[in-house]
């Protein structure tokens, strides 16, 4: 059986060209710009203007924008070909060449490479955003960049420019690599490599698995909710949500022998499919979760979702805590700080962490301090003051571990907030921009989170939150204490949304939100109150807009809170 690699390891280099023409062999690539992603995250970039040693038409500048005179002092391909070969170290078999319409941007840069001097063969496996468009978003009329960016929310400052064209697709791969790996069980690179090219049925041909459930796709809702696939003796075989049921629904019978063995025997079994609608996709993922934890279906494996985005845990329960990274968040008393988009802003974040305090680096969960434990290599390198032996109190200690959860939330002082910036600015001041790029990343990602961090996770209590989320014809607000969902309220958009017996009923509603602090005491969570917490804290980590939730806090005005609402 062949090895399957998970698609967390793979390097993905999205890269964009603009040329004088449409011809690899006959035209030349005046601009190149290549993205990296590792762990689903953006980790470097090259962007730079080439001299093609020939002419640019008025078409083309009037297209890019990039004219004779701009192109005139910058290198030739064989001057720069060596950075690239660095920048995409083909070294990494992991390695996958992405764009939108892939085949155009690696032809150029492949023939480039050919004719060069230093001339190098590259031969790397492609995937083509433009194709995944095809087969997640077959409702979306055009599949051009610009259209399937504005699907997402994703903003282009300029058309036709290599550098801007590259971090937008490499912003749409990210979101289409999530989806891949929440709905569509692609967890692995073989799986993603194959899913670009699944043949999609048209609405002429019907597929069999859809003939032998008898239902007509136009039956089910365009709105969001779960699904239920059944067997014919009524057995839940799988629960899954959707955003839009038709769209997700019926990617399953578009498709056909490309599917993963897994999604091939349970449609294979499938006789009915039921659905439950929701108010918004929130919704359908905390049902989703309950569901799934109530009925146990067979094709439902553990929910995944949550491993790619980590929290990091600081494990207060113990005499001497260590820091770490985790994907999971547990009933133990901890604080959880999370959950950040990748794993490059929680390796940023421990590294301060370990460079700046003398929390204990070993391995040991629980530690028993004794006098006559002797000292370790940490304690000899000066990087950790010894509580295994008690050369540091526990109260000493406990000191230390507050000022790091201080450093994380910005409290009191120094945070890491605050080095990332001087090393963002650091950066940008030597002229590395790539980096300064990279630090600016890890700051507004950890920015994002600490802005809801504290309502989310068990790091500190009695903190309450409003999210809203909005389709087409409602919106969805969720009032949250502590991370637990306490109440959900759904207005009909209308002429009248702002209406008084809305206000009325939204002023009942934000009552709890004037409970005195001492009312809410620590909170033991259950399970599924966990599970609604991992549920809520994705969403905000996929779902960065400022714009969706507020922090209600001591002296916030009620009438503050009804605008962002109404909003």
């Amino acid at each position: 059986m062949s090895i399957k690699h998970n698609i967390q390891d793979a390097v993905f280099i999205v890269c964009d060209v603009e040329t004088t023409g449409l011809s690899p062999v006959d035209n030349r690539m005046t601009e190149i710009a290549l993205i990296k992603i590792e762990d689903g995250e953006i980790s470097d970039r090259y962007t730079t203007l080439i001299n093609p040693k020939q002419y640019i038409s008025n078409f083309i500048t009037n297209l890019t924008g990039i004219t004779n005179e701009d192109v005139f002092d910058k290198p030739e391909f064989s001057e720069i070909s060596g950075k690239i070969l660095e920048f995409i170290d083909f070294n990494n078999p992991l390695l996958i060449f992405s764009g939108h319409n892939v085949s155009f941007d690696y032809k150029f840069l492949k023939t480039s490479f050919d004719r060069a001097e230093n001339s190098f063969q590259i031969d790397l496996p492609t995937l083509c955003t433009c194709k995944l468009a095809r087969r997640l978003l077959p409702s979306l009329k055009s599949k051009s960049l610009s259209s399937v960016a504005k699907h997402f929310g994703i903003t282009q400052k300029r058309m036709h420019r290599a550098y801007d064209d590259t971090l937008v697709t490499a912003k749409i791969l990210q979101k289409f690599l999530i989806i891949l790996q929440e709905e569509h069980d692609c967890n692995y690179i073989e799986d993603v490599m194959r899913f670009q090219n699944i043949k999609i049925y048209s609405g002429n041909k019907k597929p069999p698995a859809l003939r032998r459930i008898k239902m007509k796709m136009s039956d089910v809702p365009e709105d969001p909710g779960v699904y239920f696939m059944k067997s014919r003796s009524d057995e839940i075989l799988y629960i899954g949500k959707a955003k839009n049921l038709r769209d997700r629904v019926s990617s399953y019978f578009r498709h056909n022998e490309q599917h993963t063995e897994k999604i091939k025997k349970m449609l294979a079994q499938v006789a009915s499919l039921d659905f439950n609608i929701t108010d918004s996709e929130l919704s359908a993922l905390i049902l989703e979760s309950r569901m799934i934890k109530f009925h146990k279906p067979r094709f439902n494996t553990a929910i995944k979702r949550f491993r790619f985005h980590p929290f990091i845990k600081l494990d207060i329960q113990n005499d001497f805590p260590k820091i770490e990274s985790v994907y999971e968040i547990e009933n133990d008393g901890a604080y959880y700080y999370g959950p950040f988009s990748g794993r490059a802003t929680v390796r940023t974040i421990l590294k301060e962490i370990k460079d700046n305090f003398k929390i204990r680096k070993c391995e040991s969960r629980q530690l028993k301090s004794s006098k006559k434990n002797s000292n370790c290599l940490y304690f000899d390198i000066g990087i950790c003051d010894a509580p295994c032996n008690e050369t540091i109190s526990k109260d000493e200690y406990k000191s230390e571990v507050q000022k790091v959860h201080n450093y994380i939330i910005g409290n009191n002082g120094a945070s890491v907030q605050s080095k990332l910036l001087d090393m963002m600015k650091e950066a940008s001041g030597e002229l590395n921009f790539e980096k300064a790029a990279f630090m600016r990343d890890r700051l507004n990602d950890l920015n994002r989170v600490m802005s809801y961090a504290k309502v989310i996770t068990s790091a500190i209590n009695n903190k309450k939150i409003v999210i809203k989320c909005d389709t087409d014809s409602k919106r969805e607000l969720f009032f949250i204490h502590n991370g637990k969902l306490l109440k959900t309220y759904t207005i009909i958009k209308s002429d009248e949304f702002d209406q008084r017996n809305v206000l009325e009923e939204l002023d009942e509603y934000t009552e709890y939100l004037y409970f005195t602090l001492n009312k809410f005491v620590q909170h033991k969570y259950t399970a599924e109150e966990l599970d609604e917490i991992k549920v809520i804290s994705n969403w905000l980590a996929v779902n960065r807009d400022k714009s969706k939730f507020i922090e209600i806090s001591e002296d916030i005005r009620k009438e503050e809170i009804i605008k962002f609402m109404l909003k």
